[in-house]
């Protein structure tokens, strides 16, 4: 049986869909490609289509709310701003 989990195969309608709103979320939050932001983005919002989150609103809504708190110079987990706790976004 097929499970999208374990696939690494994305088609090529799936992958326009996303596409489009990394672009979105990319423009409004001005993240630079590349870059490694784009990068976790782009990996965010692979992995919440692949658990089956496949509405553009949600996607969309979900990917502006986590960005949209950061800077291009902010790190993004507690243990990068050497606290010593870590704090999974």
């Amino acid at each position: 049986m097929f499970d999208p989990l374990d696939s690494d195969w994305i088609s090529p309608t799936e992958l326009d869909f996303l596409q489009g709103i990394f672009d979105r979320v990319c423009t409004w939050c001005h993240i630079d490609r590349p870059s490694e932001r784009a990068d976790r983005l782009a990996t965010y919002l692979l992995h919440e289509f692949r658990v089956g989150i496949r509405d553009e609103t949600a996607l969309f809504e979900a990917a502006m709310w986590r960005e949209s708190g950061r800077s291009k110079s902010e790190p993004t987990h507690e243990h990068e701003k050497r606290l010593g706790v870590t704090t999974i976004n």
